[in-house]
């Protein structure tokens, strides 16, 4: 529940106990204060006993509306004796309905408007007519009679003495239609509501009809007064009563109630409600002085006449209310019960009417049946946010998990000795002690509110050096070896109810100019790893993969899940659960691999360790180019060579420089293949785009103006890549000498040479070019 919804319960609840004070002032004497719980000192064991009072008083008060429901003494302890024979009880509300068709009835109705015709002569004679409509109705008439019964049965009811009526009451009324349509099927038999009391009855002492609920604080499911088995079975067992109640009222003031009969008179509804009735069931106290003697219960608290009493078996220094005062809640709630009886006899006073004074006493004891154990429910979870405000109250905040996990780091470092305190799982990657870290690996947990950093998780590690070599099968063709050292974690998860399952990632960060081989999987035996995931982490990677973790369950849920499966299932489940167990074990496999390098290319250990333009070069023609091994390491020849000998590492160098060398030859023949494949789909793209040009411009002009025209509107180029003669620029923007032939523009057109110009050169065009530089002299002279 959210902060702001929880906040408006309690605020309701609180106004609840506040308007119920005010009647338990009327019904107590001036010398008792009860005030709300949390306004009083009291124990942790005060709480528990709050609980017991609470249910016990519910368990009471429901007994007080069942007897408004036709149970009495006697009927109660053969309730109770058929419970106490481990038998089941049932309490069951049936209502049947009929509807039959009566008589039909036809009576003329005159309207409301008359007609008045007026006739006079020329002698003085006059007449009137009057005239109305008359409209003929017919009514249809339908018998309908409702039967109810509440009962009390054993068993399944059928056997003799089993079954016993508490209310049960006939009504005949007559429902009037327009059409011959019956408005209800002939039979209804509502489904029986019911609801099964069989554990309500068990808390019942059958000679003393007193309530006996206790908690059993020693049973390993009991952690607060609130969460238990005890109080968990008791509130089934009343929402099951309320449940009932609830559909009961439903189905009167919804479905019966509402049907509309001849006899039915104007009645108001708002009456049925539980105003003015006490509901006992209040997580009180009261502040009494140790030394203040606590009274004996009077006479009149002795003659009480309730259906069943609470048992004063509270400590004498406890806070609770005195046992004498509860009853005293307890009968006066019986007497504002009866109260509001009179009061619906006043106003549903007809006994023949579809709504009598049996409907409205049954939906108001059935609502008050509601309120109670709402109130029950209510109070409960009251103890229980109260223990809530107090633990926030003294450690001063809301505690998260990861507020959980911060105390579990500081208990653990007092409950532990150093050398079996649980560690951050959190390992820098390295050669030796001696040599520097290349990298980090982790298993860090997401915080799960906040903006607080991933940390790692504590871990209790067992270290030990390998006893021989695991396995990995990387292909069907290639499988590797390992060994070194070796640490087994364990991890306790824990999480708070309702709050989402962790957050875990496995995290891998690398230094610059280092890299290593990460392998993430399933340990499947004790020699062989099965790798899901594989990464190179180098130069400042940082790779992060979530983990996501599943619960299987516990060998007693496995158990007890597969006891009742077939032959085959079981075996079936049996074998499923061991490849379960067998991937429970999650690895990481951690290769360095400036070491396998050296020892690929059979050079000295830390041979590399300088090295960082050979490593990065070599890493490269490993990783990229997929280079065989053999074509770079140091070949052994006659003459032997000593591990530290420095023509080892010349004789990798200089075959790593052969080798790119090659690479770069090739990678400059690939590039001129490719710049001469471009020039050549330039060119033909330059072809095909000019002889377009071609064929949208070439017309033969009729005249020279024309050609003229046609040579002043041509674009001429600056430059051009076909040939290296020079070319003339051509006027762009001459004016037309006329207008009578227009031609679509034409495309933009790429470089043309002038000799490219004068090869293509027909009779047409020579003329023009004469013409422009004819022009062109001319204006050069004035110039």
């Amino acid at each position: 529940t959210s902060l702001s919804s929880r906040s408006n319960l309690e605020h309701q609840f609180r106004q609840q106990i506040d308007r119920a004070l005010e009647q338990v002032a009327q019904v107590l004497d001036n010398t008792k204060h009860p005030k709300i719980c949390e306004d009083v000192h009291h124990t942790y064991e005060d709480k528990y006993l709050l609980a017991e009072l609470l249910t016990n008083t519910a368990l009471a008060s429901q007994l007080t509306c069942l007897s408004h429901l036709g149970i009495d003494q006697e009927t109660l302890g053969k309730l109770v004796g058929w419970a106490g024979g481990n038998r089941t009880v049932t309490l069951s509300f049936v209502c049947t309905r009929k509807c039959s068709f009566n008589r039909e009835v036809q009576y003329e109705q005159d309207s409301k408007t008359k007609h008045v015709t007026e006739v006079s002569t020329s002698s003085g004679h006059g007449a009137k007519w009057e005239s109305k409509v008359v409209t003929t109705i017919t009514e249809y008439y339908w018998d309908f009679n409702v039967a109810m019964e509440l009962v009390a049965f054993v068993g399944t009811g059928e056997g003799e003495g089993e079954r016993i009526q508490l209310l049960s009451r006939e009504g005949q009324h007559e429902i009037k239609t327009s059409s011959d349509n019956a408005p209800y099927p002939e039979t209804v038999i509502a489904p029986p509501i019911e609801v099964n009391i069989s554990d309500f009855l068990g808390l019942i002492q059958p000679n003393s009809s007193e309530l006996t609920f206790k908690i059993d604080r020693e049973h390993e499911d009991t952690h607060t007064p609130r969460r238990n088995q005890d109080v968990d079975k008791v509130e089934v067992q009343l929402h099951g009563i309320g449940s009932w109640a609830g559909r009961i009222t439903q189905y009167l003031t919804h479905d019966l109630l509402r049907v509309n009969t001849v006899d039915k008179p104007s009645l108001d509804m708002r009456a049925l409600n539980t105003d003015g009735v006490l509901s006992p069931v209040l997580p009180l106290f009261e502040d009494r002085d140790a030394a203040q003697p606590i009274e004996a219960a009077s006479a009149e608290q002795a003659q009480l006449a309730l259906m069943a009493k609470l048992s004063d078996n509270r400590p004498a220094e406890s806070k609770l209310m005195l046992t004498s005062d509860v009853n005293a809640l307890l009968d006066e709630e019986r007497k504002s019960l009866g109260r509001k009886m009179v009061e619906l006899g006043e106003v549903f006073a007809d006994p023949s009417a579809l709504v009598s004074s049996f409907e409205a006493r049954l939906c108001v004891v059935l609502l008050h049946m509601q309120h109670i154990q709402s109130q029950h429910l209510s109070a409960i979870n009251y103890i229980e946010e109260m223990l809530r405000a107090q633990l926030i109250g003294a450690i001063g905040k809301v505690v998260t998990p990861d507020d959980f996990s911060e105390y579990l780091r500081f208990h653990n470092n007092k409950l532990f000795k150093p050398e079996y305190a649980p560690q951050p799982c959190s390992y820098a990657i390295r050669r030796t002690e001696h040599h520097s870290p290349q990298g980090q690996i982790s298993i860090e947990r997401k915080p799960d509110s906040g903006d607080s950093i991933a940390e790692p998780i504590p871990t209790i590690v067992n270290h030990s050096q390998a006893s021989c070599e695991m396995k990995v099968q990387l292909s069907a063709s290639t499988e590797i070896s390992f060994g070194g050292d070796r640490f087994v974690h364990g991890f306790l998860c824990h999480k708070f109810s309702r709050q989402p399952k962790p957050r875990f990632n496995f995290v891998a960060r690398a230094r610059q100019f280092s890299s290593f081989i990460v392998l993430l999987g399933k340990i499947s035996g004790p020699q062989s790893f099965d790798p899901t995931y594989g990464m190179i982490v180098r130069n400042k990677d940082e790779f992060e993969l979530p983990l996501d973790l599943e619960t299987i369950p516990t060998p007693k849920e496995f158990k007890d899940a597969i006891q009742s499966l077939s032959p085959e299932q079981r075996e079936f489940c049996q074998a499923f659960r061991s490849m379960q167990l067998e991937s429970t074990l999650f690895g990481v496999v951690v290769i360095q691999i400036k070491p396998q390098l050296e020892k690929l290319l059979k050079l000295a250990p830390d041979g590399l360790a300088k090295e960082i333009d050979l490593t990065e070069k070599l890493m490269e023609l490993f990783i990229k180019y997929q280079i065989p091994s053999d074509l770079l390491a140091f070949e052994e020849g006659p003459e032997e060579i000593s591990e530290r000998d420095p023509r080892r590492l010349e004789a990798v160098k200089h075959h790593v420089g052969e080798m790119f060398a090659m690479i770069n030859a090739e990678k400059d023949r690939e590039l001129a293949e490719r710049e001469q494949e471009a020039e050549h789909a330039l060119q033909s793209a330059r072809m095909a785009q000019y002889s377009q040009q071609l064929t949208v411009n070439s017309y033969a002009p009729t005249n020279a103006m024309d050609c003229l025209m046609d040579c002043e509107s041509f674009s001429m180029p600056q430059s051009s890549s076909w040939a290296q003669s020079a070319s003339i620029p051509l006027p762009t923007s001459a004016a037309p000498m006329n207008n009578t032939q227009t031609t679509s523009p034409a495309p933009e057109s790429a470089p043309v040479s002038y000799t490219h110009l004068r090869a293509h050169e027909t009779p047409e065009h020579l003329v023009c070019r004469l013409l422009l530089e004819k022009k062109k002299k001319k204006k050069t002279k004035q110039s």
